[in-house]
């Protein structure tokens, strides 16, 4: 797969992204260091990570891709993620609520 968007995850997670055509790769426990080069690659313009995933992933290896933007890089929210609202922020940083 040149460019797109690749997901690296479980099973589960992957699914739906399967399904909405994005390609994925399913990681075992202690194999997100070989997804994520494998996706990098394939020429992947943007790679989704599980929170396991990431976690698995050394600080240098984000910080590279953050920096390069090659590919740029997602951690998706898990299970029991902090929920915002995004409006709420936007009106505080306007000014227009305390």
């Amino acid at each position: 797969m040149a460019g797109g968007v690749i997901v690296i995850g479980s099973r589960v997670l992957n699914m739906p992204f399967a399904l909405a055509g994005a390609g994925v790769r399913t990681a075992a426990p202690g194999t997100a260091m070989d997804a994520f080069r494998a996706a990098q690659a394939d020429g992947a313009d943007l790679v989704l990570l599980s929170p396991a995933c990431a976690a698995e992933l050394p600080n240098s290896v984000l910080e590279v891709a953050r920096r390069t933007g090659r590919p740029l890089v997602l951690v998706l929210p898990g299970p029991g993620a902090e929920q915002f609202d995004v409006q709420a922020r936007v009106r505080r940083a306007l000014g227009l609520e305390a």
